[in-house]
């Protein structure tokens, strides 16, 4: 069992700490290739350490090239180890396609209109907007927030329900203070890996609970013993699912029954491109245990750091005091509410709607021509699930793309525990960052790589 000092004190986080720790043992050759590394479960106990840590240090070590997994086996060291000279990380060849699901359209933003509004904001001089504010943010944006996730979500919730933050990671954190670090966080698997680390780093314990059905197994949710959940019931990431009304109703039930909260991500309900949706999960709550959250880095741009969030009224008098200021400067709070209230955002989202749908359906049509494998159906979100066909090992897929300088994941990535058989050679491309031309191309570049 490798034995290692990792320093949670250290600017250095612990996934890199232990990155490194693993990448001196295989480089020494104290581990062989072929060798089997010890399960994240085992080795998170020895080191005192998360399973995501150790999830996130093998993802690495196996997105490089060093280790691959084996389905119902584990992780070994890989028998072909990157040459000695050659760059083993992803990073070290220019990404020319983006086909992360992070990414996002920069083109089509109302560059013009966001301009203006933020200008007529500059000019009255509001010196209130200078000032910390309402750690809860605006009153009068959260007065058209409101008014928004009535219409478009049928959510209902009072303006003093809702929390403005900078970014998914500032709300996730600011939850775990609220719910309190000792409470147990339900997290789908697979799931978005990212809430899962935040809510490590935020000091909080989590359970991988698995999917059934394409939702969250409520069964496995009651036996976990969890006081919280995090679901992304709209469009399940990554599986890309939504949840039936019955399991929504489950799920509810166990939240009245064990006094557990739901943190609801409605994070892209706004791009379906076909079918109707339900309602969001927030909307069927009667008894107030349901946290809805969303964000308008797909709506709008990543870079604007806007995002969301509803408390039950009781979790509102402990925000308030624990937070003191909200994180979003006032005069792009103030641009927002004239953004929404001028009906622009719901105009940006529509044309956005159409613009998407034709990506979607380039990068469907060229999958197929190009007999790169099978797009799994695709009715709502910004990206799609890929099972990609020929011979090339599936833990060569993704250094494959790399070294094209194609930027992917693997489905395998966002999952704790070990992965079946039928995600390993699933791969997700997001298509919201680039024009039809460049997912085309990107395309064309991942057949040259994989065939």
């Amino acid at each position: 069992m490798l034995t290692c000092t990792l320093d949670s004190a250290s600017r250095v986080t612990l996934t890199d700490q232990l990155y490194q720790a693993l990448r001196a043992e295989i480089d020494s050759g104290h581990m062989a290739p072929g060798d089997k590394l010890p399960s994240k479960r085992q080795l998170a106990e020895h080191l005192h350490v998360s399973t995501a840590t150790v999830e996130a240090a093998y993802g690495r070590l196996a997105s490089e090239g060093f280790c691959e997994s084996r389905p119902r086996s584990g992780m070994y060291v890989a028998q072909q180890l990157p040459r000695a000279g050659v760059a083993a990380h992803p990073q070290a060849v220019p990404v020319r396609w983006d086909f992360s699901t992070g990414a996002a359209d920069a083109e089509h933003f109302p560059y013009s209109t966001w301009a203006r509004l933020m200008r007529e904001v500059l000019s009255e001089q509001n010196t209130a907007l200078l000032l910390a504010g309402d750690p809860q943010g605006s009153y009068a944006l959260r007065c058209e927030m409101a008014q928004m996730m009535r219409s478009l979500r049928g959510v209902e919730v009072t303006p003093e329900q809702i929390v403005l933050g900078a970014g998914t990671e500032v709300l996730v954190t600011a939850l775990t203070s609220v719910l309190g670090r000792e409470k147990l966080f339900a997290v789908e698997d697979p799931g978005y890996s990212r809430v899962r680390r935040i809510l490590v780093a935020s000091g909080a314990r989590i359970v991988p609970i698995p999917l059934a059905g394409g939702a969250i197994d409520v069964g496995a949710l009651y036996m976990s013993g969890a006081g919280a959940a995090y679901v992304t019931p709209s469009h399940q990431f990554p599986l890309g699912g939504e949840m039936s009304a019955g399991q929504r109703a489950a799920l509810l039930r166990w939240a009245r029954e064990t006094g557990g909260y739901i943190l609801e991500d409605d994070y892209d309900s706004e791009f379906r491109f076909s079918g109707t949706s339900l309602p969001a999960l927030k909307a069927l709550d009667e008894s107030g245990q349901v946290i809805y959250m969303n964000t308008f880095a797909r709506t709008l741009a990543p870079g604007l750091r806007l995002s969301f969030m509803t408390l039950p009224e009781a979790l509102v008098g402990r925000y308030r005091a624990l937070h003191a200021a909200c994180s979003v400067p006032g005069f792009e709070q103030e641009t927002l509410r004239r953004f929404i209230a001028g009906g622009y955002l719901e105009r940006h989202v529509s044309r956005m709607r159409v613009v998407y749908r034709g990506r979607l359906q380039a990068l469907e049509r060229r999958v197929k021509e190009l007999g790169l494998g099978e797009i799994a159906p695709c009715g709502a979100g910004l990206y799609a699930l890929l099972r990609v066909g020929g011979k090339t090992p599936a833990q060569e897929l993704v250094p494959l793309a790399a070294q094209a300088g194609v930027r992917l994941t693997r489905l395998t990535d966002y999952g704790v525990m070990e992965p079946g058989r039928e995600h390993e050679r699933v791969v997700l491309l997001g298509f919201a960052g680039m024009d039809e031309a460049a997912i085309e191309a990107g395309l064309e570049a991942l057949r040259r790589a994989w065939m």
